[in-house]
């Protein structure tokens, strides 16, 4: 059972957490009469996060397959590191996505959200297809759609049933971290991305644009809060801009450990650091979200 736990990554889970989690309190704060909906929100967050494990082991099954990944020191270690085979990888991933997708049926019935099955069909078909947009230096726009815009206007249309734009509004308070992650761990790997003949889109614009890439990743989420506080766009209060100012302390860390590589530095775990400052970004993001629905 802990060999399975593992190799799904559960250090990253942050990153489908956080776009379910936020939505979810970002209505309650917006819209009270959505707050009678929070069991709903935690059906919807347990779906992605069995989306999330289903697409990670997918990803390391082609990986392995492509000779992405061949030593468990760099790069996930579920096969090259023994934890699991590559027969069992897949077919674990294949498990886990049926299971999601029926967990999603079943919250579509229950609902009567029946817009939700394109939702559904969209994510799988994403993480389906991620592996192949990857290797075409499209994976970093699939990361923003599967866990930045598609969950935020899924989950809003579960608790609302509608298709509700103005729940973007939270979007971008975390979905560029989520980037960040895979951007961070395809920077690192150009070189052996290379070798096995993929193109990732660090690759294509080369490492000095990847750490800029990188620091407007990071830190446009307080970019975003700061201008919305300040203009009074999407209802925000000011414990979420004091959030995201806490939240800059793991990114300025995330920056310089970045900044490091025009110095012969390494970035082996860059990306893990950068899902710590999604974790901490999406709780301290909640906690000020839970202050408005009580306070303000």
């Amino acid at each position: 059972m802990k060999r399975y736990l593992l190799a799904t990554r559960p250090w990253s889970f942050p990153v489908s957490v956080a776009p379910v989690l936020l939505t979810s309190l970002y209505l309650f704060a917006v819209r009270p009469e959505t707050l009678s909906m929070w069991p709903i929100a935690i059906w919807t967050l347990v779906s992605m996060m069995l989306f999330h494990a289903a697409s990670n082991l997918w990803s390391d099954f082609f990986d392995y397959r492509k000779g992405v990944d061949t030593d468990p020191s760099v790069g996930s270690p579920t096969i090259t590191g023994g934890i699991l085979t590559d027969r069992q990888t897949l077919i674990y991933a294949s498990v886990l996505l049926i299971v999601s997708l029926l967990n999603g049926l079943a919250l579509m019935f229950v609902t009567a959200c029946w817009p939700l099955l394109i939702f559904g069909a969209v994510g799988a078909l994403l993480i389906v297809c991620y592996p192949w947009l990857k290797f075409h230096a499209l994976g970093d726009l699939d990361i923003l759609l599967t866990f930045g815009i598609l969950p935020t206007l899924g989950t809003a249309y579960v608790l609302t049933g509608e298709l509700m734009w103005s729940s973007l509004w939270i979007t971008p308070a975390f979905a560029t971290i989520t980037v960040a992650v895979l951007h961070a761990n395809n920077t690192r790997d150009t070189v052996r991305d290379s070798k096995a003949g993929i193109h990732t889109f660090a690759m294509l614009i080369g490492q000095k644009a990847c750490q800029w890439v990188y620091y407007a990743e990071i830190w446009l989420p307080l970019i975003w809060m700061t201008v919305c506080f300040s203009m009074g766009w999407g209802g925000f209060a000011w414990p979420c801009l004091a959030a995201v100012v806490i939240a800059c302390l793991p990114a300025r860390r995330n920056t310089t450990v970045m900044a490091s590589l025009s110095r012969g530095g390494t970035i082996d775990t860059l990306d893990q650091f950068t899902a710590q400052h999604q974790l901490l970004n999406t709780l301290l993001l909640s906690l000020a979200l839970v202050a408005q629905i009580l306070f303000f």
